[in-house]
């Protein structure tokens, strides 16, 4: 490749790792924006969250094939193929955790249909660790800072851990009160979006190591 053709080429990756990077800070608004409606009762904005996933999906579309023209035209090696290819997976993640956020407006838009107190503080509380981890994935994505990623994996023991906390909790507030199985099952459903959004985070810092090094690894086995 000439030193033209390079510096093209250059700025094609460049340019392909801040969509990605705009891709992930669309999905944190989505996952934070779908909590606050919870949290705060707002309906509206649950549906403003359902609505705007498609702009997520519409990004991962321009994404791919960015990474496909780059793949047939530009004929990348070795670090350069391994960043076509974490974007490719990165966005993937990204895209899944769009549709995590959804279902989190969704499932609150449906326990609207017949109102209840709900218990959020624990899925508040996973919330919050699930959008740090992607967060911190996607600023290691941007900065390719390996022990960064490594890290995430460490918060994602903690997601699990308070994730197995709120099952058994809203079981035990369903079994309590029969006239809470309905609210009590989309809660469950919400803390799965979000622990399934702290596993997504970790396959985005997985990438990134790969992308680095070349290595595949099980950040979370």
């Amino acid at each position: 490749m000439t030193a033209m053709g390079r510096t093209h080429f250059g700025k094609r990756l460049q340019r392909l790792s801040e969509m990605v990077m705009e891709m992930g800070a669309l999905t944190q608004v989505a996952l934070t924006r779908a909590m606050r409606a919870l949290v705060e009762g707002d309906q509206d904005l649950a549906r403003e969250v359902v609505a705007a996933d498609a702009q997520i999906n519409d990004l991962r579309l321009a994404i791919e094939q960015e990474c496909y023209l780059l793949l047939a035209t530009e004929q990348p090696v070795a670090g350069d193929m391994r960043a076509i290819v974490a974007a490719l997976t990165v966005v993937g993640d990204l895209e899944r955790i769009g549709d995590h956020a959804k279902k989190i407006a969704r499932a609150y838009l449906r326990i609207m249909e017949n109102p209840r107190p709900i218990p959020t503080d624990g899925v508040q509380r996973l919330a919050d660790i699930a959008i740090v981890m992607l967060g911190r994935a996607m600023s290691a994505y941007g900065s390719r800072d390996i022990p960064a990623a490594e890290a995430v994996c460490v918060d994602d023991d903690r997601a699990d851990a308070l994730y197995k906390q709120i099952f058994d909790a809203t079981l035990t507030f369903m079994l309590a009160d029969p006239q809470q199985i309905g609210v009590g099952t989309h809660l469950l459903q919400i803390a799965h979006e979000l622990e399934r959004s702290a596993d997504r985070a970790t396959n985005i810092a997985e990438r990134v190591i790969y992308a680095a090094t070349g290595a595949l690894l099980d950040l979370n086995p």
